[in-house]
């Protein structure tokens, strides 16, 4: 009885976790929210743990005919409201450079952000939704 009751606790909380984001799957955690406690997209390259809250610099360089801006390395992870991060800072700074402001370079994804995308999108004419896939990164990286 002890037993089957433990495993039931167990189970619960592992279900408890897993709809609040405290138990983390395999795969991209680029779209990360807030109380993400780690993940690829919250440790930069050289190690670096982003910190919410912070202003990043962006320092745009070419490497191998993409453009980086020393963040991240992505290029395929989707950002749309509520991502954070090193992915979001990188997107940031690329928008900048490509001369679309996106506000603070603060890695929080919020609306300012999503306008920016979508500004980006529609002068770069690929479809405009907002969130930054594939295609967005694409030309970002261009």
């Amino acid at each position: 009885m002890a037993a089957a009751l433990l495993v039931g606790a167990v189970a619960l909380g592992f279900a408890v976790g897993l709809t609040t984001g405290l138990v983390a799957g395999s795969g991209t955690q680029a779209a990360a929210g807030p109380g993400r406690a780690d993940g690829p997209d919250l440790v930069r390259p050289d190690g670096e743990r982003w910190r919410r809250g912070a202003e990043h610099t962006c320092r745009v360089h070419r490497a191998e005919g993409l453009l980086h801006a020393g963040h991240s390395h992505e290029r395929t992870a989707y950002l749309d409201i509520n991502s954070s991060g090193w992915h979001v800072v990188e997107a940031q700074c690329l928008l900048r450079h490509h001369g679309v402001d996106p506000g603070a370079v603060d890695g929080l994804y919020g609306p300012v952000v999503q306008e920016a995308v979508r500004r980006f999108q529609a002068a770069r004419r690929i479809p405009v939704d907002g969130v930054v896939g594939p295609d967005t990164w694409g030309e970002l990286r261009r």
